[in-house]
Formats: structure tokens, C-alpha cells, sequence
């Protein structure tokens, strides 16, 4: 493909948006015989819940790698979250959101990303027919026992509404480049007036709270989907000792450990990220 098809692609890529049974928002871009399913980390409890109509011309830039061949599905979680949110509760509402997704009969590629992740795993391991392969992106089987006192800040903060101190705090763990300074001044600033809030805000502390309270170690034997776990190798939340541990322990693991990034290297190296899950998903 030459580079100006790569350019022009995602702009006349077909997109929507709306909400899929369980309750779940949603933005698709791209129309492909098979299904791409996005699950994002906590943040995304941090906006109003909706998507604009035209989102997935925004989505569709960043997924432009996989919209040869997939519909990519960035998948919210339900706004509104009960308390005591576990992983019974996410299975139950992605696996009715999944299997309404294309063709009920077809298993769906999914990367989970972080607290999308911990999902993903608990998806595979429950609703097997309805995951083909996953991708653990910047994510592991539990949260690393030194950055739980990092998270449960994060639902301090979380409490007061103060969405910026979190926002600021997250960056600075995520990105290894400038953003790492300029993200936090902005979010601090700026960001207290123009960042979105979040729909409902004790999603966002219900969230933190499922991370803190998630552990499938003991469980990564029971998933039998092919599994790439991609991470980084300074991660402070989920270790490069937890990404080994998980890839080790899954019957169908792999592991991508990127040098010198952090918690957000799936997106700040996103062409290496996508090269390899592509990759995986082709096999």
C-alpha cells in the first residue's frame, strides 16, 4: 500500500457510534470481515460516556494498521458502575456487548489495555468461545504490590473529583519523552477547566478499586487463547517480573518487553506495538 493510500484510508473509513447491549459505548472504525475489540484502561472512566457521531474519524488514524482487514471496535465500559465491581460483573456485560458484535458465531480479537487487560483475561477465561486472540497491553495477571499505594492515591483524588492530579499523575508514569513534564503542567492547569468529566464519578474510584482487588494469577493456566502480553520495560504498575510471570504461566503466552518505556508503551511506541500485535493476530 502506498503512503497516500495510508493516509486516505481512514478518512473514508466507515465509523459509528452508539451503545451495545450491557450498557457499553462504543466508536467503531472500519467494516472488515473480522472483529477488532478495544478495551481501554481506567481512564476511561474519566469522560462524559458518549461518543459524537463522528469519532471514528478520529479513532480510524490510529487503527489505521488493522482496517485492511478488521471492523475496530473501541469498547467503554458501562457508565454507572455498581459498587463492588469485580470481574463477574465486567464478564457479564462484555460478553453480551461481544456477542453482539458481528457475526454472534465468530470469536473476536481483543486487546485489553491495562484495566482493559485485567477484562480481557477474565473474558478469555470464562467466555473462551467468545475471545480468538488477546493482546495484554501494558497489563499482567494483578497489579504490582509497590504501585498499589500509586492507585489507591488515584481513588483518594478520585473521592475529591480532582480528575487533574490523576490525569497528571498517570502521564508522568505512561511516557518517557517530554510529554512526561508537559502533560502534567497541562492537565494541571488548562486541564482543571477544558478536560472532559467524568458521566458518572464514582465509576472512576469503582475502577481503581476493581484493579486493586484484581488477581488472576493463579488462574492463567484455565486460558487457553493464544495471548501476547506487551509491555514496557520500566512499567511501575505492572512490572516487567509480572509481564514475564504472566506470558510464562498462560499454556499460550508470548512476551514483548519494550527497553526503557513505561506504562504507556503501547502507544508511544505504537509502530512497533502495532508491527507485532499484527503479527501475532496473523499467525
Amino acid at each position: 500500500m502506498g503512503s497516500a493510500d495510508a493516509v486516505l484510508k481512514p478518512l473514508t473509513v466507515e465509523s459509528d457510534t452508539g451503545e451495545l447491549p450491557g450498557g457499553h459505548p462504543y466508536v467503531r472504525a472500519g467494516s472488515g470481515s473480522r472483529s477488532l475489540v478495544i478495551l481501554p484502561g481506567f481512564g476511561d472512566a474519566m469522560f462524559p460516556g458518549t461518543y459524537p457521531p463522528l469519532s471514528g474519524l478520529a479513532l480510524a488514524p490510529y487503527v489505521a494498521r488493522y482496517l485492511d482487514e478488521y471492523a475496530v471496535y473501541l469498547l467503554s465500559r458501562p457508565r454507572g458502575l455498581p459498587a463492588g465491581y469485580d470481574a463477574d460483573d465486567a464478564v457479564a456485560t462484555h460478553a453480551r456487548a461481544l456477542e453482539s458484535i458481528g457475526d454472534a458465531s465468530d470469536a473476536v480479537d481483543v486487546i485489553g489495555i491495562s484495566m482493559g487487560g485485567l477484562i480481557g483475561q477474565a473474558l478469555a477465561r470464562e467466555e473462551p468461545d467468545l475471545v480468538d486472540r488477546l493482546v495484554l497491553a501494558n497489563s499482567a495477571c494483578r497489579l504490582d504490590d509497590d504501585a498499589r499505594p500509586t492507585v489507591r492515591q488515584f481513588e483518594r483524588d478520585a473521592r475529591e473529583h480532582d480528575w487533574a492530579s490523576i490525569r497528571s499523575k498517570l502521564a508522568a508514569a505512561m511516557f518517557t519523552d517530554g510529554r512526561a513534564v508537559v502533560y502534567p503542567f497541562v492537565f494541571q492547569t488548562a486541564g482543571r477547566v477544558f478536560q472532559p468529566r467524568p458521566a458518572e464519578p464514582a465509576d472512576v474510584w469503582r475502577s481503581l478499586e476493581f484493579i486493586l482487588g484484581f488477581d488472576g494469577c493463579d488462574e492463567l493456566g484455565s486460558i487457553d487463547r493464544p495471548t501476547l502480553v506487551f509491555g514496557g520495560e520500566r512499567d511501575p504498575f505492572f512490572t516487567p517480573a509480572l509481564a514475564r510471570k504472566t506470558a510464562a504461566e498462560l499454556p499460550n503466552g508470548e512476551l514483548e518487553l519494550v527497553p526503557g518505556a513505561k506504562h504507556g508503551a503501547f502507544h508511544e511506541r505504537k509502530w512497533r506495538f502495532d508491527s507485532r500485535v499484527r503479527s501475532f493476530f496473523e499467525r
